[in-house]
C-alpha cells in the first residue's frame, strides 16, 4: 500500500539517489544474512511470492481504489533478508511497468522493505502469545500503518501535503491517478483516510488468513528460525 506512484522528474534527486544508496546498502546487509540452508528452501518461494506481490498492486480492491502489497506476508513466509529483496525485485520491475518512475523505486523498496522487517519481527514475537493469524493480522497493520505514514511524510517534505492529497487535481504529483477525490461522499483528506483504513484492515485480513492456512498445511514457513550467525552467506 505504501507505493509512490510518482513518475520520474517529479521526485527531487537528492531524495531519490539518498533511497537508491540506502537501499543497496541494505540490499549488501541482506544478502549477508541469508542462510545458505535457506537459498535452495526458499528461493523458488520466494519468487512464487513476487509475482503474487505483482499480482496484486496491479489490481485495485475492487470498488476501493486502493490495491495490496502483501509486504508483510512475504516476509512472514519468505524472511526478512529475502523478503526485503523480493521486494526491491518487485518494484524494479513495477517502474519498468510504468507503475511509478525507476527514480522512485529505490524509495518504495524501503517503504515496503519496512513492512517487510516489522512484520516480520512483530510476528515473530506476537506468534508466541497468540494464534499465528491474529499476529499476522495485527503485525500487518502496525506495518502498513507505519510505512504509509512514512510515505505521506515524505511526500508532504518533498512535493508539499496538497499535492500528496489523493486525486488532487493536477492529476501527475498524487499518490496515483487512479484514485479519486471523492470517496462515500467523502473528499479530500477524509476520502484519502477512509480508503486507507479499509485498504489497510482488508489486507491485515487477508494476511491473517492466509498465514493460518499455512500454519496448518506448511508449519515450517510460519515457524521457520530468525536467521543464524553461524550459518551465514559470503
Amino acid at each position: 500500500m505504501s507505493h509512490i506512484h510518482l513518475p520520474d522528474g517529479i521526485l527531487p534527486f537528492a531524495w531519490w539517489a539518498s533511497a537508491y544508496i540506502v537501499c543497496i546498502a541494505v540490499l549488501c546487509i541482506m544478502l549477508r544474512l541469508i542462510k545458505k540452508g535457506e537459498v535452495r528452501r526458499k528461493v523458488p518461494f520466494t519468487g512464487v511470492m513476487s509475482a503474487l506481490m505483482l499480482i496484486s498492486m496491479s489490481v485495485p480492491l475492487g470498488f476501493i481504489p486502493i490495491h495490496m502489497s502483501l509486504s508483510v506476508l512475504n516476509g512472514i513466509l519468505a524472511g526478512p533478508a529475502l523478503g526485503f529483496i523480493a521486494v526491491f525485485v518487485v518494484n524494479i520491475m513495477l517502474s519498468l511497468m510504468g507503475h511509478g518512475g525507476l527514480s522512485v523505486a529505490g524509495l518504495n523498496t524501503l517503504l515496503m522493505g519496512s513492512e517487510v522487517l516489522i512484520g516480520y519481527y512483530m510476528f515473530t514475537a506476537l506468534k508466541r502469545h497468540m494464534k499465528p493469524s491474529l499476529a499476522a493480522g495485527i503485525s500487518a497493520l502496525v506495518a502498513l500503518t507505519v510505512s504509509v505514514a512514512l510515505m505521506f511524510g515524505v511526500l508532504a517534505a518533498t512535493i508539499g501535503t496538497e499535492e500528496a492529497l489523493p486525486g488532487h487535481e493536477s492529476g501527475e504529483h498524487g499518490i496515483g491517478k487512479e484514485q479519486p477525490a471523492s470517496f462515500l461522499s467523502l473528499s479530500g483528506w477524509s476520502a484519502a483516510a477512509v480508503i486507507l483504513i479499509i485498504g489497510m484492515l482488508t489486507e491485515a485480513l487477508v494476511t491473517g488468513l492466509i498465514v493460518s492456512f499455512f500454519s496448518r498445511v506448511r508449519p515450517d514457513l510460519i515457524d521457520a528460525p530468525a536467521v543464524s550467525e553461524s550459518n551465514r552467506m559470503g
